[in-house]
């Protein structure tokens, strides 16, 4: 049987767009189990943060901005080590 470090090796070789749809897959998969529920306050601040991109509210930063962003400062801390 395959182990799931292979599964997981392998699914990581795809393109991403393929990743995408095995993830979303697998999430689905979740819904109804325990792994798959969220609780009351997190429910509501999903609907919130929704309605605030909805309505314009929100300042939305792209990924690769984001991404710059951490791994920048993580060169930093390393740097001061």
């Amino acid at each position: 049987m395959t182990q799931p470090r292979e599964i997981l090796e392998a699914a990581l070789r795809l393109d991403p767009t393929n990743r995408a749809a095995i993830a979303s897959e697998i999430l689905e998969s979740l819904e109804g189990s325990a792994y798959g529920q969220l609780s009351p306050a997190w429910e509501e601040e999903i609907q919130r943060r929704l309605r605030d991109v909805e309505a314009g509210c929100a300042e939305l930063i792209p990924a690769e901005r984001v991404f710059a962003e951490v791994d920048a400062e993580l060169q930093a801390r390393r740097a001061q080590r």
